[in-house]
């Protein structure tokens, strides 16, 4: 009975003692494709491994092949969890053929995260519509492929009652095209437009019948409409308003008839408390200070100004005079989200005023217009007006693509003089679909993986706890391929055995932290008595790269 109650008790003790080796030496010898470590290792695997928690071991690539961070050799460490970080290798980039453009290199290999800067040829462009750009060596590949292509706008169509010139089958960037009319029928906008890199600016115009269109509405001086548009036609209506200190006198409305506006107001001026202002001075101040001559009144009067002019969407600030002196001054001021171009303050200089500034027009998006175009808004707008330069951004509805898919960032345009150029969107073809995406390390999709995926679908990613997200978190199905997923960098794990084993100590802001992301900064100090073994320092700042941290060693003695 003893001798079975000991061979229990010495087998229960066996597997413990056993479990806790195990436990103690969780890394086997590692498998590195393309890569490898010291061959002794391999003789002697069974005195090696496995490897205690906490041990460390290099590794090396083999020729044309890199470690994440770029470098020939890597190095890792045994933890509970087996090694950190996973020891890979991958194949360093292939500088590829370039057509009607230029490396800033002679290099024809790169390394994992070196920049290849590429030029263009004169009238050729990159994809993002540059002359210049940089593509980067990352591990699953380039991050873009090196392309310069020319650049060309739409086929522009017969336009009703008119034509334009020249007619060409293919538009390069910089060719200007000239629209005309036929008898009793105007151009809706502008006769020019240009071929930019972007496509055709402004939209190509339409012919519109005389009589149903008004030029802008006649404004009387001093007087502004409450509604300004960008055209007129035949049965519109405008409010005029006369500013502070004027009377109207006459129908506050008028309107568009046969092309042609019924008789405006005119706004006469009030008297007031400033109407003494508004009487002449006869004398003026000469270059001394001190005399004064006298000039007679139709000669000062020749030197004065009359009301400063009007400007469209804008007011001056302050009651308006009937005549103001040489050297003084009025400011302006635009409407309600319109952009003041040019001097806000314009001057009297002997009988005239100083170049006005204007007011640029705001654009309203047009709801008619982006549903014939099959295009939405890409983010949530509160109000649909834009300032003069805003960029907008739409995307196509859902079952459409863009039209000029070679253009880069199809989807964007700018206001521009109270212009906007939609983009046009067609119904999208059957296009090859997308397999399930791609699984990404220490990350994973947002939402559960489908077997098949429409072409233009997309997927998001995100990262595990710590981990930061490089590269686009959306990646996106075209043409039965995926775009690039992003890469999860893992974060540094605090060691306390290797901050004992360097005798240093963790600053007290970074209390209780045991993780940090990639670039981050962590701080800290050497222990009582201790220097830094290499500056003599005491405080050290150490920035987490890639999952490693570099400890600062201090070792004991004076300075």
């Amino acid at each position: 009975m003893k001798m079975r109650f000991k061979s229990c008790l010495f087998f229960l003790v066996m597997m413990y003692s056993g479990k806790l080796f195990a436990e103690d030496n969780p890394c086997d010898l590692p498998h590195i494709e393309n890569g490898k470590i010291a061959q002794y290792y391999y003789s002697f695997k069974s005195y090696y491994f496995p490897m205690r928690r906490g041990k460390k071991l290099s590794y090396s690539c083999v020729v044309g092949y890199t470690t994440e961070t770029g470098t020939q050799d890597g190095r890792i460490t045994c933890t509970a969890k087996g090694w950190s970080p996973i020891p890979q290798c991958y194949k360093s980039c292939q500088v590829p053929i370039l057509h009607h453009g230029s490396y800033f290199t002679s290099q024809r290999e790169l390394q994992v995260n070196e920049t290849l800067l590429y030029k263009c040829d004169e009238g050729y462009y990159t994809a993002g519509g540059n002359t210049t750009e940089e593509a980067v060596c990352l591990t699953q590949g380039w991050s873009l492929t090196p392309n310069c292509t020319k650049i060309s706008c739409s086929f522009l169509s017969a336009i009703e009652h008119g034509g334009f010139y020249p007619v060409k089958k293919i538009y390069e960037e910089g060719d200007v095209v000239h629209f005309y009319c036929e008898e009793n029928y105007s151009v809706s906008e502008s006769d020019l437009i240009q071929c930019y890199y972007f496509g055709w600016h402004p939209d190509p115009p339409v012919c519109e019948d005389v009589k149903n269109k008004c030029p802008p509405p006649p404004l009387p001086p001093h007087a502004h409409s409450i509604v300004v548009k960008r055209t007129y036609h035949n049965g519109d209506k405008v409010h005029i308003q006369c500013q502070s200190n004027f009377e109207i006198r006459g129908s506050e409305e008028i309107q568009c008839e046969k092309g042609k506006w019924t008789s405006p107001p005119i706004c006469i001026g009030t008297m007031g408390n400033w109407e003494s202002e508004a009487r002449p001075s006869l004398e003026v101040d000469t270059a001394a200070g001190t005399s004064k001559t006298y000039l007679d009144e139709d000669t000062q009067m020749q030197q004065d100004c009359t009301s400063p002019p009007v400007i469209k969407n804008g007011v001056v600030l302050g009651p308006l005079l009937t005549r103001y002196k040489s050297g003084s001054s009025v400011e302006y001021v635009c409407q309600r989200y319109h952009v003041l171009d040019g001097p806000s303050n314009v001057y009297c200089k002997q009988g005239s005023w100083t170049e006005q500034p204007t007011c640029l027009e705001t654009c309203t998006l047009n709801v008619t217009d982006m549903n014939s175009n099959n295009i939405e808004l890409k983010w949530t707008q509160e109000e649909l007006i834009f300032l003069h330069g805003d960029l907008v951004e739409f995307e196509c509805k859902q079952g459409y693509n863009f039209f000029q898919t070679i253009v880069p960032s199809p989807g964007r345009t700018q206001c521009n003089h109270g212009r906007l150029k939609y983009p046009k969107c067609i119904m999208q073809a059957a296009t090859e679909k997308c397999h399930s995406p791609p699984s990404i390390a220490n990350g994973a999709l947002t939402l559960p993986p489908l077997t098949h995926y429409d072409n233009g679908s997309s997927v998001q990613y995100s990262c595990a706890d710590y981990h930061l997200l490089q590269g686009s978190e959306r990646i996106y199905c075209s043409e039965g391929q995926w775009t690039s997923p992003p890469v999860c960098i893992e974060p540094c794990t605090l060691s306390k055995n290797e901050m004992e084993e360097n005798n240093v100590l963790l600053q007290a802001f970074y209390k209780n932290q045991v993780y940090f992301y990639h670039g981050d900064y962590v701080g800290f100090y050497c222990k009582q008595n201790h220097f830094g073994a290499e500056s003599g320092a005491t405080l050290f700042q150490v920035q987490c790269k890639r999952g490693q941290l570099v400890y600062p060693r201090c070792v004991e003695g004076r300075k």
